[in-house]
């Protein structure tokens, strides 16, 4: 429930970068996409600083990516766009948006059944996307951005961060144990997780890594066959369906 003093924002751009500081050159932390909305915090000229209502993810937008919605959105019916790409129209305009993009729709669609075959091919469809830190659209991600949104896709929500995504679901303790779309964490310090890709089975991972790719995996991490050497240390793997 909105606090009577807070007011709902929508995104009306295909996707809106959310920053650190409220700067055009400042850091990008994340990403709004498009139908998705969040409670506006404060306000600094031409910038908002907003608190997604997906993932509670707290930053800085250009206002003018922003709309006040007068119709509460957080109710409302809505489809997640499952295109890589999926053209509209809207007011004269065609816009590209990005899968996981939301759209309103006027009668309920059934709640998609998260397969984890669906969850597996959705992530196949998106391979070659390039890495962008702080991304998670179909234009460009960042390792937790790719899973969050493959899942989004599935009607399953995810925290932003793969710090706080490590905290859900069961522990897979055994290589044998696994099963196509856990989830495997890495490190780079041995404690601290500092990524994060979706496992198709016991050998095999994707993941955003200079671009969604899919590489080796095994009880040591990832290895590329490419540079014929690991780049991600196994910390953990975990079981959200």
């Amino acid at each position: 429930m909105l606090k009577p003093t807070e007011s709902l924002l929508v995104c009306k751009y295909p996707v809106l970068p959310i920053r650190k500081e409220p700067s055009e050159s400042s850091e990008m932390v994340s990403q709004i996409l498009f139908g998705e909305t969040a409670v506006l915090l404060d306000t600094s000229q031409n910038w908002h600083k907003i608190r997604m209502n997906y993932d509670g993810y707290e930053g800085w937008v250009n206002s003018k990516g922003m709309m006040q919605n007068h119709k509460s959105s957080l109710s409302a019916d809505k489809k997640v766009v499952t295109d890589l790409v999926l053209p509209i129209e809207q007011n004269g305009q065609r816009l590209l948006l990005p899968a996981g993009a939301e759209l309103e729709i006027n009668t309920p669609e059934p709640t998609r059944k998260p397969e984890i075959e669906s969850i597996v091919a959705i992530a196949k469809s998106l391979l070659g996307i390039p890495y962008l830190w702080g991304g998670r659209s179909s234009y460009g991600f960042d390792c937790s951005g790719f899973v969050q949104i493959v899942y989004k896709i599935h009607g399953i929500s995810l925290p932003r961060d793969s710090k706080d995504q490590i905290k859900l679901g069961a522990d897979v303790n055994l290589l044998n144990e696994i099963k196509p779309a856990d989830l495997a964490f890495f490190t780079s310090n041995g404690e601290m997780v500092s990524h994060v890709g979706i496992l198709i089975d016991n050998q095999t991972i994707i993941h955003a890594s200079g671009f969604v790719r899919i590489d080796f995996f095994d009880h040591l991490g990832i290895f590329n066959r490419e540079i014929k050497e690991y780049t991600h240390k196994l910390l953990a793997i975990k079981r959200i369906l």
